[in-house]
């Protein structure tokens, strides 16, 4: 404030202000919003991120970062912002992307090592929004798309106690749309670009079959190994066991009969096995149909012949860790604007790319 009212007179003639705080202006905090430090601004979207609630993430920063005053809606207030910037940086590198999608590209640039694979895991699952639906209720769910990407680098293989060959993904990025596949199809094109998806030996995609992930593949990845998840078919075959065979010791040998022949890609024995139910309704039909339409995915020896990843229900768990765990829990519901900057926060946080985060944060405000 001015030293006394002369001072105070001439402020207001010169500046048209009351006052002056020379020390946000040195920190730049005037140009700043919330007059946070970028630095904090990230913290504490972070632990907005991490934590179950706003309200939950507000303790922890009263309780952890030497702060004495900090409200639950200043903490949604700066999340949501930052969200925005980082769901925005999505969008233009998959503006960039799609522009470059059909430039020719110079084959002697690609990889020789046929090791040298991108794999691309995409799913859903329903989030409930604050968007009024077509009956004009104010609660409307919406599918939330994970798209996950690594390379056959980040895979390591263990051996179970029991002798089982198991293989675990150390490494991955991943991007989220709550909507229609469109917009999806665009960020699902930019994370394939930043592992220069054109320059790879060859493109695995592993998914539950849905339509608009066939669609995407066919638009984005024409060339790409679309393999049907295996764990989510063998879902299939138990939950049909689990209500069509009455006796455990039958149910179980039948589920081990179906898996060998799973695992030796022997797809007709197995749709021979479900001919009676063919055409029916009910789950064995329903079972019918899906693997019949996906046989041509699900020739699991060769896949592994070849070395490929087949899926563990990776992209299935990465819904629960990226979006669920945050966004779908109980009494939540979301405005679509707000979510989807969590959602694009939440990819970065478990992506274990955070400082991106900060540098986009950073970036926004010429730092």
């Amino acid at each position: 404030m001015p030293a006394d009212e002369e001072s105070k007179h001439k402020l207001s003639e010169m500046q048209d202000a009351k006052g002056v705080c020379p020390l946000d202006s040195a920190l730049r905090l005037d140009k700043i919003p919330f007059k946070i430090t970028p630095g904090m601004m990230c913290d504490i979207a972070k632990e907005a991120v991490r934590a179950p609630s706003y309200e939950r993430a507000t303790e922890i920063i009263l309780e952890h970062y030497n702060v004495k005053k900090i409200s639950v809606k200043t903490v949604r207030d700066v999340t949501n912002y930052i969200g925005a910037l980082v769901y925005s940086d999505d969008c233009k590198r998959a503006d960039i992307a799609m522009s470059e999608k059909d430039r020719k590209f110079d084959k002697r640039k690609k990889s020789r090592k046929p090791e040298d694979i991108l794999y691309i895991e995409m799913d859903g699952a329903m989030v409930n929004t604050r968007e009024k639906n077509g009956n004009g209720k104010q609660s409307s769910w919406k599918e939330c798309k994970i798209g996950m990407a690594f390379l056959n680098e980040d895979l390591e293989t263990r051996i179970s106690r029991s002798g089982e060959e198991r293989r675990r993904i150390k490494k991955k990025r991943f991007v989220g749309h709550i909507g229609n596949y469109k917009k999806f199809e665009d960020l699902m094109l930019g994370l394939a670009a930043r592992f220069e998806y054109k320059k790879r030996a060859g493109i695995v995609v592993i998914s539950d079959g849905a339509d608009w992930i066939h669609t995407i593949v066919t638009e984005l990845f024409p060339d790409a190994v679309h393999i049907i998840d295996l764990a989510h078919v063998k879902e299939h075959i138990c939950d049909f066991a689990k209500n069509n065979i009455t006796s455990e010791e039958e149910r179980k040998s039948w589920i081990g009969s179906m898996y060998t022949l799973l695992d030796e890609g022997n797809i007709e024995k197995i749709l021979s096995k479900l001919e009676q139910y063919k055409g029916a309704e009910n789950d064995g039909g329903k079972l019918y149909t899906y693997i019949d339409n996906h046989k041509t995915s699900m020739n699991y020896k060769e896949y592994r012949d070849k070395g490929y990843f087949v899926g563990s229900g990776a992209s299935e768990s990465a819904n629960k860790y990226v979006m669920q765990n945050r966004m779908k829990l109980e009494g939540m519901r979301w405005n679509i604007e707000t979510g989807q900057g969590m959602l694009a926060l939440k990819t970065r946080y478990e992506g274990r790319c955070w400082d991106e985060v900060q540098s986009i944060v950073e970036k926004s405000f010429g730092l």
